[in-house]
């Protein structure tokens, strides 16, 4: 088994994301919607990131308790 070999690079990247308070989720969904989902971001040049986080924001807002 290899072991894995961490450079600097990842190193840096790692304290960036920590400092930024990344991370990383997975969530099952359908092929379908995921694909057209990723081709509309790219018919607008925009991130599926940044577009996932907008809607969770906006979602926040309309049902979070503390935003009542």
């Amino acid at each position: 088994m290899e072991k894995f070999m961490e450079t600097a690079a990842t190193r840096a990247t790692a304290r960036y994301q920590k400092k930024k308070g990344l991370i990383s989720k997975s969530y099952k969904l359908n092929r379908e919607i995921v694909e057209m989902f990723s081709e509309a971001c790219e018919n607008i040049e925009t991130t599926q990131a940044k577009e996932i986080t907008k809607f969770m924001k906006r979602f926040i807002k309309k049902n979070h308790p503390d935003n009542e």
